[in-house]
């Protein structure tokens, strides 16, 4: 019997948690330790202050305690994994760019916070990262030693991964391509509560994230141009009525696209790498997979593989029980 026979026939060890708190989503799930998830659950991000976001945690574990029920609570909770939105400093664990999170300002002792109200070794990462962690332990980058997967939502992050390891950075803000000048003009306003603009031109993720463009939708729908679009209209209402030809949505797509590639292109130049994810609420929607393909390839020499993440939404959440795994292995 091989070890990996051996090892799917054996009852796992014990159980891990997994929390990935987005910008409006918190997303937590138990699973054995191999990852199978045995529950999950979505809910609203707690957003006022560190203290409440511990205890919504806390409680949230509660929750999928009660959901699998006594027979799958037969085994301890070895670790937790947590993907944040913001810089996690890999020596200190204390936070940065917290703009996203307001309440998350002053919690640079998270993770101690989260180890006495959870009674657990908790790991902390910034979502991209884990996003990049879970593509390639489930997802579309097995077995490729380099990539990078873009995390697109209420925020934009990168998490990288080069001769098969995460790379953090010196400071955990390797890949925090938000306050990027890429593209852009002077003209154009920062989205509220984004990050601010940067040498008078609007940071990349005001250019591309899920806040700016329902920005810009709204403003052409107000201009009187002849659209299907509305009021409130979501980026996936853009990218489907773009592929029913709605022209001022097709505009709207493929400015973001554009936008978009601007800033894969410059992550092409300076890691090569063989593969390019998109993930997260907005990266994931599939009409913007070719636009962006088209305007990579006419930006660089050679463009990598384009793909969008098979665990879609997800990949943070998988990525944080990858990230409580490799905590137990240290």
């Amino acid at each position: 019997m091989t070890g990996a026979e051996s090892r799917s026939r054996e009852a796992p060890a014990g159980r891990l948690f997994g929390v990935d708190v987005g910008g409006t989503k918190l997303r937590t799930a138990l699973s054995d330790d191999d990852g199978t998830i045995l529950a999950e659950r979505v809910e609203s991000t707690v957003r006022d202050s560190a203290p409440a976001l511990v205890e919504r945690i806390a409680a949230a574990l509660d929750d999928l305690l009660a959901e699998v029920g006594p027979a799958a609570r037969d085994r301890p909770i070895l670790a937790a994994g947590v993907a944040l939105p913001v810089g996690v400093d890999p020596v200190t664990g204390e936070l940065d760019s917290v703009h996203n999170i307001p309440g998350l300002a002053d919690a640079d002792r998270l993770r101690s916070d989260l180890e006495r109200a959870l009674g657990m070794r908790v790991a902390l990462d910034n979502d991209a990262n884990a996003a990049a962690l879970g593509e390639q332990a489930h997802g579309v980058a097995r077995g490729i030693d380099d990539f990078a997967v873009i995390a697109l939502g209420t925020g934009i992050g990168t998490g990288i991964v080069a001769g098969g390891m995460l790379i953090r950075g010196a400071r955990g803000m390797a890949g925090e391509i938000a306050f990027l000048p890429v593209g852009g003009s002077s003209s154009e306003p920062a989205a509220a509560g984004g990050p601010p603009d940067v040498l008078g031109v609007p940071s990349y993720e005001a250019q591309v994230a899920g806040p700016g463009l329902r920005d810009r939708i709204d403003a052409a729908v107000r201009s009187g141009a002849p659209t299907r679009l509305w009021i409130g209209a979501s980026v996936g209402d853009a990218t489907m009525l773009a592929a029913e030809g709605d022209a001022v949505a097709t505009m709207l797509v493929e400015d973001q696209a554009r936008a978009l590639a601007a800033g894969i292109s410059a992550l092409v130049a300076l890691l090569d790498p063989e593969l390019i994810v998109l993930s997260g609420g907005v990266g994931s929607l599939p009409g913007l997979l070719e636009p962006v393909r088209r305007h990579v390839a006419r930006i660089v020499r050679v463009a990598p593989r384009i793909e969008t993440g098979l665990l879609g939404e997800r990949g943070p959440l998988v990525g944080a029980l990858e990230l409580a795994r490799l905590e137990l292995a240290d």
